[in-house]
């Protein structure tokens, strides 16, 4: 894939609600840039991350973190899918949104504007970024939690 501005199949299935109660869990990175144009990045798991639709994501990210300032000022941010054959980067532009209830989690949509791969003959990646939980079902039921404020989130505007 040259670029595009669709979510590719894949990435979106590695997103799926039944992959959150695996106790090994892919992370993807989260580039934003700081005030002083410095690029911050924040590992994130699938269970803070929903797939809206081919051309949005929401991502919930702690309360009062530097990457949830970075995306409250706008401009665009970058995902980092790294998985076995490729790595996928998309690049999105995001807005705030308001959650029906308090929440130690600061939620914003990401419109895709560009996505692109790196894939290379001869040269494949052979694993991605993952991690391990101790606890899968706790872990899976807060995830459910977040996708739940996320799905149910309105635009600030």
């Amino acid at each position: 894939m040259d670029g595009d501005d669709l979510l590719p199949g894949e990435l979106i299935r590695a997103l799926d609600d039944a992959t959150l109660g695996d106790a090994e869990q892919p992370a993807f990175l989260l580039l934003t840039g700081d005030e002083d144009g410095a690029p911050r990045m924040s590992m994130v798991s699938a269970g803070e991350l929903l797939v809206r639709d081919a051309r949005t994501l929401r991502v919930a990210l702690w309360r009062g973190t530097r990457s949830a300032a970075n995306l409250a000022r706008g401009g665009t941010v970058l995902l980092g899918a790294v998985s076995p054959g490729s790595v996928i980067y998309v690049r999105a532009r995001p807005d705030r949104l308001v959650v029906a209830e308090p929440a130690e989690v600061e939620c914003f949509e990401l419109t895709v504007t560009e996505v692109r791969a790196d894939a290379h003959a001869g040269m494949p990646v052979t694993s991605g970024i993952r991690f391990r939980t101790d606890a899968p079902e706790q872990a899976a039921a807060g995830w459910r939690r977040q996708r739940e404020l996320l799905a149910s989130a309105r635009r600030a505007r």
